[in-house]
């Protein structure tokens, strides 16, 4: 079985789906404290890079792939996408949600109240 068809069933399994993703952080993006002067399309390619990787990597924390991570964003990177160090957050970001470490910044969900 070819990687690619097995990365994607394992997706599907999970619930998760790149035109899904997309639409999460479509959403979401102004609310990012990286996305400051920057719009939703010029991080496309950092968040799809994201959800591409995260399940190449199975089992792995972003900071242990990230230079590959990075090498790979680079290596496909569309002429008109962000450089790595401004484009890294929202890499990241989009691995800690798909991990369930934390949630994206979102100002509007209110202050927790204590445990």
């Amino acid at each position: 079985m070819r990687s690619g068809v097995r990365s994607g069933r394992i997706r599907q399994k999970r619930g998760l789906y790149p035109q899904k993703e997309a639409a999460y952080w479509r959403k979401r993006h102004s609310k990012q404290p990286y996305a400051k002067n920057y719009s939703y399309q010029e991080f496309r390619h950092a968040y799809r890079t994201g959800y591409d990787t995260f399940f190449k990597y199975p089992g792995k924390k972003f900071d242990e792939v990230e230079e590959s991570v990075a090498t790979e964003y680079e290596n496909a990177k569309p002429a008109s996408a962000l450089p790595w160090d401004i484009a890294r957050p929202a890499v990241n970001a989009v691995w800690e949600k798909m991990a369930g470490v934390i949630g994206p910044r979102d100002p509007d969900r209110g202050i927790r109240g204590s445990i």
